[in-house]
């Protein structure tokens, strides 16, 4: 469950404007994330400050990572952008979002013990240097949200696990608050008429 929601609440009062919503997420300490990575099978690195980080071209190293999305279920995505910032200066290879099959415990969770992934990402971003990488996510969000799936987050992953540069993604637990994963999801409740006024925004931080 992610802590220290705070919500405003934002009047509209234009004729005719839809009903939407806004969840941004990014937590801290609080959040569920962690690195897994083969040169150290057992380990867990649930409060880790990196997701993803250059351990040499012969160790695979993967992100994992779940939000809290109950404010979004049943609705319709409109939009679910998930952003990652990587330290590193360069990588320049392509890094895709997989679907987790299965729960999962942040500080129990090894690359021994890591949750099945779906095989084909949902979708996949050319990294290639510091500063924040964005992912469309919509696809994803928008099969939990109605339900065709559980959301057990998602893992990320490089096309080629077995070559270097690795980006150094930060986790929810990195010093710098703003390096932190983020995702803001802007979408239509269920069983909003599209005339109605208003717009909720929620935003966890």
């Amino acid at each position: 469950m992610v802590k220290g929601l705070a919500i405003f609440l934002t009047l509209l009062l234009a004729a005719g404007t839809a009903f939407g919503a806004q969840l941004i997420l990014q937590p801290g300490a609080e959040g569920k994330d962690s690195h897994i990575r083969s040169g150290g099978p057992t380990e867990n690195r649930g409060t880790y400050s990196q997701l993803t980080v250059n351990w040499g071209p012969t160790q695979e190293n993967r992100g994992i990572v779940e939000f809290d999305l109950t404010p979004a279920k049943g609705s319709t995505i409109n939009s679910a952008i998930l952003e990652l910032y990587n330290r590193a200066n360069t990588t320049n290879d392509y890094f895709g979002i997989y679907r987790v099959l299965a729960s999962w415990e942040e500080m129990v969770v090894t690359w021994s013990n890591q949750p099945a992934h779906y095989a084909t990402a949902y979708v996949k971003v050319m990294v290639g240097g510091t500063g924040v990488w964005k992912f469309d996510v919509k696809t994803l969000v928008q099969d939990w949200a109605s339900e065709t799936y559980p959301n057990y987050g998602f893992i990320l992953k490089k096309d080629n696990e077995l070559t270097s540069p690795y980006p150094y993604f930060c986790s929810s637990d990195h010093t710098t608050a703003d390096w932190r994963p983020k995702i803001t999801v802007d979408y239509t409740p269920s069983g909003i008429a599209p005339t109605s006024f208003g717009k909720v925004k929620a935003l966890y931080h």
